[in-house]
């Protein structure tokens, strides 16, 4: 299973709103976690999960903000999964 559940908006710190938030952590964390879960049960020994997170996720981009939060998120599902 390849999990690349992204959407990415730029938005100043000072500019973030709740949606903006919501939009993001819905689709790119949200996304991939129900997605593997859903995709467990057909799982046999020997498959595989990639989980498609981005290097944004530990370098600053101004206006990614909440895109590089949620991109740490998949970062750490990949690490505790």
């Amino acid at each position: 299973m390849f999990a690349n559940a992204r959407i990415i908006r730029f938005s100043p710190l000072k500019e973030i709103t709740k949606k903006h938030f919501y939009n993001l952590f819905d689709v790119n964390v949200k996304g991939a976690l129900f997605s593997v879960q859903k995709a467990l049960p057909i799982f046999r020994d020997g498959g595989s999960i990639i989980l498609n997170a981005s290097i944004d996720e530990s370098k600053v981009s101004e206006g990614l903000t909440v895109y590089s939060a949620t991109k740490a998120a998949i970062r750490s599902f990949a690490r505790t999964w």
